[in-house]
């Protein structure tokens, strides 16, 4: 019997093992294959040597109205000095002057 049609069998007995769902076979294929850990690999090793830097920002939830108050607003303008440090951080680029300037280190 030549590979291929062992293959054939193979994947014949296994389609109605499980019933004919051929999502199945495929996600059977794929883990016994080890598909998944080659993705995780894969993924792992374009990641390496990053350093995120999470920043989390809030200004205490929603009014209740729906609509923007002052205190939203408020928010966005205490969130800036912040993001524009974080993106420096990261990234190296200043904001330009007109937006704004980074916070000092002492604060």
């Amino acid at each position: 019997m030549s590979l291929g049609q062992a293959q054939g069998v193979y994947v014949s007995t296994l389609l109605n093992a499980l019933g004919n769902d051929y999502t199945a076979v495929r996600d059977y294929l794929m883990i016994n294959g080890g598909m998944f850990q080659e993705i995780a690999k894969i993924n792992g090793e374009a990641i390496r040597g990053l350093e995120p830097k999470i920043s989390i920002w809030t200004n205490g939830g929603d009014n209740g109205e729906g609509a923007i108050g002052m205190k939203e607003v408020a928010g966005v303008y205490k969130m800036l000095p912040p993001l524009f440090k974080t993106v420096h951080e990261q990234t190296g680029m200043l904001p330009p002057a007109w937006m704004g300037v980074l916070p000092d280190k002492n604060s």
